[in-house]
């Protein structure tokens, strides 16, 4: 049969299993070009060269948010959360409740960072990892604007500095090409020492939202996050075995 009909039967079958529509128009479009003697390679190629406009961009944050939801109902952001309660509940010193709070924003941090090279999954992360710890954070009073200054440095930071990711989008692909369009003669290697200047006042920026504005306790309704985010939360470990085979391949 004619790949191209075989491509667009396959991608109507997986949406009539209510599999998810950007998916399927992928897993279609690889399977027609396989099926029509092109390589991989070429196949990736020929559809994503088909995509006018911004679709590849809309195309991309689709697979990712799609990804996010996959890897969210996995339970693994679950996991984190009951292990956070634990370690909290063993003892509610002072001392106990700082050094989790210290944990826990720098590995919002560290997540923050590495969604923009390490998993490149940028934003879609933050309904990922953020609503099963709203019930940690509030029993820390943590205060949630300290936590977006946290999430927005580690998002922003990461690809105005790095050239790696999405940040080697943003300077080589976007900034450094704008600059050329307007004359101004540019190195690669020069864009992460120029943009190290912004960055190095959001880095106080951030200092001064942690340690001072936000600083203070903030008290939150619990019963209300414990409605919208229970704890009760039933665990697969096959899911959850899956979800980070999902994350290395990605």
């Amino acid at each position: 049969m004619n790949p191209v009909v075989i491509a667009v039967a396959l991608m109507l079958v997986l949406s009539l299993l209510r599999i998810n529509v950007v998916v399927s128009l992928a897993i279609g479009a690889i399977v027609g070009g396989l099926l029509g003697g092109l390589s991989l390679e070429q196949t990736l190629s020929t559809f994503t060269g088909g995509l006018g406009g911004g679709a590849e961009i809309a195309l991309s944050y689709a697979m990712l948010g799609a990804f996010a939801v996959a890897i969210s109902r996995s339970g693994i952001t679950d996991l984190l959360a009951r292990k956070v309660i634990n370690q909290l509940g063993k003892d509610a010193s002072s001392t106990r409740i700082l050094w989790v709070k210290s944990l826990l924003l720098t590995s919002v941090l560290a997540v923050s960072i590495s969604s923009q090279n390490l998993i490149p999954v940028h934003i879609a992360f933050i309904p990922i990892l953020i609503p099963p710890l709203l019930h940690v954070m509030a029993q820390m009073q943590i205060d949630r604007r300290q936590v977006a200054c946290v999430i927005t440095f580690g998002l922003t930071a990461t690809y105005m500095l790095l050239p790696v990711g999405f940040g080697g989008i943003f300077l080589n692909n976007i900034l450094a090409n704008n600059l050329v369009d307007n004359g101004v003669p540019v190195e690669f290697s020069q864009l992460p020492l120029a943009m190290a200047i912004p960055v190095f006042g959001m880095f106080l920026g951030l200092l001064i939202a942690v340690f001072f504005s936000y600083r203070k306790p903030r008290q939150y309704d619990l019963e209300k996050i414990l409605a919208a985010e229970p704890e009760t939360v039933e665990l697969n470990l096959n899911h959850i075995w899956v979800a980070l085979l999902a994350i290395a391949v990605a």
